[in-house]
C-alpha cells in the first residue's frame, strides 16, 4: 500500500463534494430545459478551468440544437501513453432536479479532477462531462453524447487504457429489503443497499478487478460488489442504462461505478431525487476509491 496514495486521498472534501451536488443540482433536462443545462455546463467549465487543465468543448449536434460534451485534460508525463477518462453525465431526466442521477456522479469527477490536478502521473488523463444521457423525445434513443464522443475516439485511433463512469453515486439504504437487481442477474448481493456496483463486459475485465482490489486496499469502508455482465449486457439491458456502454461498443476497456440507481433509489427520475436524500459518507468514500485506482492506473506518481 502507498502512503502517498492514501495522503492523496485523504484530501477530498465532504464540503466540496456537497457545494458540487448543490450547484449541478435542478431541472436541467437536455430539451425541456436547454438554457439551465447550458449553465450547468457553463458551471462545470469554469470549476475544471480553476484547476488549471486544458478544456475543450466537443459539440453535439441534436434536432438543430447544440449541445456540448466538457473535456478537461491533464497530460501525462509519459506524452505517447494511453489515456485514463473519467466520466460523468451532466444532464438529468425530465421534470427531475437530479442529484443522485447524476449530480452525484459529476460532483465526484470534480472533486477527483480538483485533488489530481495538483499530482503528477505518467498516464494522461482526461475529465469529461457528457451531455444528453438521458431519453430525449425526438427519439428513442440514449446516451447521445457519450456515443458521439466514443465514435469519434474510435475514428480518431484514440487510446484509452481505462474508461470509468460515474452513475448515481450518492443513495444508499440500510434497510433490509431496498436492494434490488435485475432478473438475470445471477450472483449473491446483499439486500441492503450500502454497496457500490462494479459494472464491467469481458474486456473489461482486468479493469473491473483493479477498481475492486484497490478499493478494497485504501478504502475498506466502502462495499463494492463487482459484477461481469456478459454478451456485453445484451441481455441484461439494464446494466446498459448508463455513458459506459458505448466504450464497449466501441471495443475500449470501461466500467460503471454506480449506486444501482433504480434498483435501489425510490426517487430515482422523480422530482424528489435532492441533495437532502444523498449519503454524502458514501460519496466520499466513493471519491477516495476513485482517486485511488486513477493513482495506481497512472503507474507512477511524483511528489
Amino acid at each position: 500500500m502507498s502512503s502517498l496514495i492514501q495522503n492523496i486521498s485523504s484530501k477530498v472534501s465532504i464540503e466540496r463534494l456537497k457545494q458540487y451536488v448543490n450547484d449541478v443540482e435542478g431541472l436541467r433536462h437536455g430539451w425541456e430545459n436547454y438554457e439551465t443545462l447550458e449553465e450547468k455546463a457553463e458551471f462545470i467549465e469554469r470549476t475544471l478551468s480553476s484547476f488549471n487543465l486544458n478544456l475543450e468543448s466537443q459539440k453535439v449536434p441534436f434536432h438543430g440544437r447544440t449541445y456540448k460534451n466538457i473535456v478537461a485534460t491533464m497530460e501525462g508525463l509519459d506524452k505517447g501513453s494511453d489515456i485514463i477518462l473519467l466520466g460523468a453525465h451532466y444532464d438529468a431526466a425530465w421534470g427531475s432536479p437530479g442529484a443522485d442521477d447524476n449530480a452525484s456522479g459529476v460532483a465526484v469527477l470534480l472533486e477527483v479532477a480538483n485533488i489530481l490536478s495538483n499530482q503528477k502521473l505518467n498516464k494522461t488523463l482526461q475529465f469529461v462531462a457528457f451531455t444528453l444521457e438521458e431519453p430525449q423525445p425526438q427519439t428513442l434513443k440514449i446516451l447521445i453524447g457519450s456515443s458521439h464522443f466514443a465514435k469519434e475516439a474510435k475514428k480518431q485511433n484514440k487510446k484509452y487504457k481505462a474508461v470509468l463512469i460515474l452513475e448515481s453515486v450518492g443513495y444508499t439504504d440500510m434497510a433490509e429489503g431496498s436492494q434490488h437487481v435485475p432478473f438475470f442477474v445471477r450472483i449473491p448481493i446483499s439486500k441492503k443497499g450500502n454497496f457500490l456496483g462494479i459494472i464491467a463486459n469481458r474486456r473489461s475485465k482486468d479493469l473491473l478487478d483493479t477498481f475492486s482490489q484497490t478499493s478494497c486496499k485504501y478504502v475498506p469502508d466502502l462495499i463494492t460488489v463487482p459484477y461481469k455482465v456478459p454478451l456485453s449486457g445484451r441481455i441484461i439491458p439494464e446494466t446498459r442504462f448508463s455513458d459506459h456502454a458505448p466504450f464497449w461498443d466501441c471495443g475500449y476497456p470501461a466500467i460503471m461505478l454506480t449506486d444501482t440507481a433504480m434498483f435501489r433509489n425510490p426517487y430515482y427520475h422523480t422530482h424528489n431525487d435532492r441533495i437532502e436524500t444523498l449519503d454524502f459518507v458514501f460519496i466520499v468514500n466513493v471519491t477516495k476509491a476513485v482517486v485511488s485506482v486513477i493513482c495506481e492506473l497512472g503507474n507512477q506518481i511524483l511528489p
